[in-house]
């Protein structure tokens, strides 16, 4: 399918294929009939595409500041390749459109194939063919009106939010500064709802296009201008003032204080420079109020990705319900959007389009669409062929595909398998679409898949490496095996333990290998730390990491993406059962901060084996930028061991110490690279075999949900599996019989990688 890009290092405007996004649980596919390019919000995010460097930094100074921050927290070279990589990274733009519903994911109960539908959001209602749009950010047309005009919802939604702040009462006064597109929506909505209303900006065509819609506006440049509006008004001041311009002035801010009657309201739709005049502001008592976009919900990912409801006799007017009152205006005649005479450019030539958002002598264009030619479908579902329970081990080169290619991927495991003698990369799919199809391309994948359906049907892998977002893990991860395909899942494998039981149901019954992403067990100072203890001897272990506050909009927030216990702190939790001999069985999770699994940072963590091993987990996601990262210690019998952030091993034994160093901290991704390509080739792996074994991994995961259940209800908690596939995969008896006995533990199922047994 097309869609329009924009380079963030250049600023240039293309037109792409990139595959079409899949119908995800809570999403609605929509094939695009038409799109509106926002001349405000996309100019200056063109606009600053093509800055340089230094002009970009003036432009944005609060991305200056998360750079310098992340300096300080990651150093120079990290912040650099960060930088460099999000300016290669093509960017899809637009975020109000309107088309056809061609397919929605589970959930979704509303909204049904065939039905017409505006769509919001930046990075889902973009300028492309096909897009895929959370539920709540989706709202049905109304009969009667054009599918065109539904693309101008979006933005009569942010002009409806500025309305709400003002907190305005029938028979109101109110003054809009800046006539740009919201400006116009928004008196055309003041109309509608009867206020007393008036317009102002400083170009006399946009003044003209209100007036020509029958609306009341001003030059903002007139001699005495701030009287004529008073005069309008009887001599009576605005009861609120909604600045919809676009300017780094002040002066919109300025002069609104001029206009506002004493204790009214300014409310700040637009980007301007927000300085206000004590002399106006202090002496009148000014309210001044911002607008968030489209309305109660915007960048909440619990509402808009996640579709959980406000209650609505605390929030009435969500963003969808603002969308949807635009479009009942709309169908009333109350909207005169034809009025605004828009110009159209079929999506071929968006960069045309793009073009006439530049200042000309003949004026600027309030509103440009884009006319897409309908006809793009949604490919066909595949059928996944089944694996047939037995595995032959790849002859040649080996065939490694990828689902999702994020930041972690291209950074840091791409890299290192690119330097495995004998891989290539086959198929990557995942996402959206957008950034397979670049990763694909910079990395020399030979296919970019339409979803990851069609990449698995292909047959074209003898590996798929699952690197998604952490919800999607655990069904991913089960429908490689069973398609008989090598599996390398990322942490975690689940986040649940009926996600965990299915991926260990998939594995016994595939004859696959697996491998997951706990890439700790390869590291050097790892290796060397399991050689110098004594085998068999119960461990005391202590595990402190700084991990540093997150922001509280970070996606491993999004209650479906679990936490960080769940996505960070089970890398620990595997390190321990990785050194200790013993099975764990009991669990105690104490948050520091919160109860909740999804939000906690900062959570210790203490486990029991039955060896006799205890080990403690200490997980600090409170803590400041610039403190060491990962301290482990262990003690046993006539051992004591040390490893700084896996840049020195020390063991004190025998009354003497020895210290090994390991140049830049190296965590084991390198070694663990060349361990999945031996376990898909099947040959042997010699000291590698317990970091690579499958069955501990999955140990390690169960661990980690039941270590969730532990923080919530506030108990100890044991860890023994008590369905079918874990029971096997574990190697534990039956539930009810003695399930965390110290039995031997399996090793890959019959046929699969030559893994050898591994401790957990």
């Amino acid at each position: 399918m097309k869609t329009v890009l924009l380079s963030p290092r250049t600023g240039a405007i293309t037109v792409a294929d990139i595959p079409a996004p899949d119908a995800n649980a809570g999403t609605v596919v929509i094939r695009n009939e038409w799109s509106l390019i926002s001349a405000g919000t996309e100019r200056a995010t063109v606009s600053t595409g093509a800055q340089s460097l230094i002009g970009k930094a003036r432009q944005r100074p609060d991305q200056v500041a998360q750079v310098i921050d992340s300096v300080r927290r990651t150093g120079l070279a990290e912040t650099y390749r960060t930088v460099k990589d999000r300016l290669d990274r093509p960017v899809q733009l637009g975020y109000s459109c309107a088309g056809i519903v061609l397919r929605v994911g589970e959930g979704v109960e509303d909204i049904r194939p065939g039905m017409r539908v505006a769509a919001a959001g930046a990075r889902y209602a973009s300028h492309a063919e096909i897009v895929a749009v959370p539920r709540n950010l989706v709202v049905p047309v109304p009969e009667g009106v054009d599918t065109q005009w539904a693309a101008f919802a979006t933005v009569g939604a942010i002009a409806l939010q500025g309305i709400h702040q003002a907190e305005a009462v029938p028979g109101s006064r109110i003054a809009v500064i800046g006539l740009g597109l919201v400006g116009q929506l928004t008196l055309q909505l003041l109309r509608a709802y009867g206020y007393d209303a008036v317009g102002i900006d400083p170009d006399p065509v946009m003044v003209a296009l209100a007036e020509s819609a029958g609306l009341v506006a001003f030059p903002r440049g007139a001699d005495g201008l701030a009287g004529a509006v008073l005069r309008h008004w009887a001599g009576a001041g605005a009861d609120a003032v909604l600045i919809t311009a676009a300017t780094p002035s002040s002066d919109p801010v300025e002069f609104a204080g001029h206009l506002a009657r004493d204790r009214a309201t300014v409310v700040v739709v637009g980007d301007v420079g927000v300085a206000p005049p004590r002399s106006s502001y202090y002496r009148k008592e000014l309210s001044i109020r911002y607008a968030r976009s489209y309305g109660p919900g915007r960048y909440d990912p619990r509402f808009e990705e996640g579709g959980h409801p406000y209650p609505e006799g605390y929030v009435p007017w969500t963003e969808r319900r603002n969308l949807a009152e635009v479009l009942r205006l709309t169908a009333t005649g109350a909207l005169d959007l034809a009025g605004l005479n828009p110009r159209v450019f079929p999506v071929e030539d968006a960069a045309d389009a793009y073009e006439a958002l530049r200042p000309s002598p003949g004026g600027r264009s309030v509103a440009l669409l884009l006319r897409y030619p309908g006809t793009a479908q949604l490919p066909s579902p595949p059928t996944v062929p089944a694996g047939s329970g037995t595995w032959t081990a790849p002859q040649g080169v080996l065939r490694v595909a990828a689902i999702g290619a994020g930041n972690f991927a291209t950074r840091t495991l791409f890299p290192e398998l690119k330097r495995v003698p004998g891989v290539t990369f086959s198929w990557v799919a995942g996402g959206r679409g957008l950034s397979a199809a670049h990763q694909g391309q910079r990395w020399g994948f030979r296919t970019v898949a339409e979803n990851v359906d069609s990449g698995l049907a292909s047959g074209d892998a003898d590996c798929v490496m699952v690197l998604s977002r952490h919800d999607s893990h655990g069904s991913y991860a089960a429908r490689v095996l069973r398609g008989g395909t090598a599996l390398y899942c990322e942490k975690p494998l689940g986040l649940t333990e009926t996600e965990l039981e299915d991926v260990a149901d998939a594995w016994l019954h595939s004859g696959a290998p697996a491998m997951a992403g706990f890439n700790r067990r390869f590291a050097p100072a790892v290796r060397d730390l399991r050689a110098a203890l004594p085998a068999g001897a119960p461990l005391q272990l202590v595990y402190r990491v700084f991990g540093g506050r997150l922001p509280a909009d970070h996606w491993y927030f999004d209650p479906r993406q679990g936490g960080r216990l769940l996505g960070e702190v089970c890398h620990f939790i595997d390190m321990a059962g990785f050194l200790v001999s013993g099975k764990p069985v009991r669990v105690r999770a104490v948050g520091v901060d919160s109860r909740d699994g999804a939000t906690a940072q900062s959570v210790t963590v203490q486990l029991t084996y039955d060896d006799g091993s205890a080990a403690s987990i200490v997980y600090g996601g409170l803590t400041p930028p610039g403190a060491p990262k990962e301290l482990l210690e262990i003690a046993t019998d006539g051992v004591a061991a040390r490893i700084d952030d896996f840049r020195s091993l020390t063991v004190w034994k025998g009354g003497r110490a020895a210290t090994t160093a390991y140049r830049g901290g190296p965590k084991g991704h390198a070694a663990e690279m060349r361990g999945l390509v031996r376990v898909v080739r099947g040959e042997p792996l010699g000291g590698a075999a317990a970091a690579a074994d499958f069955s501990s991994a999955l140990w390690s995961s169960l661990v980690a949900c039941r270590a969730v259940h532990s923080l919530t209800e506030d108990r100890v908690v044991e860890t023994a599996p008590v369905t079918p596939a874990l029971v096997r995969a574990l190697g534990c008896s039956a539930p009810g019989t003695g399930a965390a006995a110290a039995v031997p533990k399996p090793g890959p199922p019959a046929g699969g990688a030559a893994a050898t047994t591994a401790a957990f």
